[in-house]
């Protein structure tokens, strides 16, 4: 699987996510194509990406509201 948004913030945090809880160094398409994981590790990291992604949203709101109350 080839992604093309790499450079998106969100990237390394996931990164970051996959190789601490499932062992997976990249997602390019080199080496091994099937992986076998522990049902408790994907649910760790999905939890971790969920509150990620708790966490980024809460920050972007508050910055909204931050630029909005300026006005």
């Amino acid at each position: 699987m080839i992604y093309s948004n790499k450079t998106e913030a969100y990237w390394e945090p996931l990164m970051e996510i996959a190789r601490d809880e499932l062992g997976i160094e990249s997602f390019d398409e080199a080496g091994a194509e099937i992986r076998i994981c522990c049902v408790e590790d994907i649910g760790r990291a999905l939890e971790r990406a969920y509150d990620l992604g708790l966490v980024v949203g809460h920050a972007v709101t508050r910055g909204e509201w931050a630029e909005t109350s300026r006005v």
